[in-house]
């Protein structure tokens, strides 16, 4: 039997709800902040390195992701995949030859892996309980 919430637990909720979204404020914030300062870099030493516009790009991704959730009230599992993707990327751009061929092997691998977990994810959601019943509402609405 499901227990009425307390009023204890409606202000903790309502506490957790607003320490979020400050939180995913802070975050964003923090992430533009990072883009200013390699935009800055770059205006500085009059010089665009690939590794910056990766960074610039997870700073990106990470507003975004900030973004979804303020509409969403989620966050795909995708999105944080995309950024490990990035940073790996960058990573690979960054280390060049220094690391030797099996490292460069790891980190492409792990991109490879975390690339087909995502299509799997990406696939598997058009068959979830939640999509079914979508797709179904919306060929109720066209009959």
């Amino acid at each position: 039997m499901h227990e009425p919430h307390t009023r204890l637990d409606k202000w903790l909720s309502t506490l957790f709800l607003y320490t979020e979204k400050l939180v995913l404020v802070i975050v964003g914030g923090l992430a533009l902040i990072g883009i200013g300062e390699l935009i800055w870099k770059i205006y500085q030493l009059r010089d665009i390195r690939l590794e910056d516009l990766l960074m610039i790009f997870i700073f990106i991704e990470i507003m975004a992701m900030a973004n979804v959730y303020f509409l969403r009230r989620s966050v795909p599992f995708t999105y944080p995949m995309f950024i490990a993707v990035t940073a790996l990327s960058r990573l690979i751009v960054l280390q060049g030859k220094e690391n030797g061929s099996e490292g460069l092997l790891y980190e492409s691998g792990a991109i490879l892996i975390i690339s087909l977990a995502i299509l799997v994810i990406r696939f598997s959601q058009q068959f979830s309980t939640d999509a079914i019943e979508r797709r179904e509402a919306q060929e109720d609405r066209h009959e």
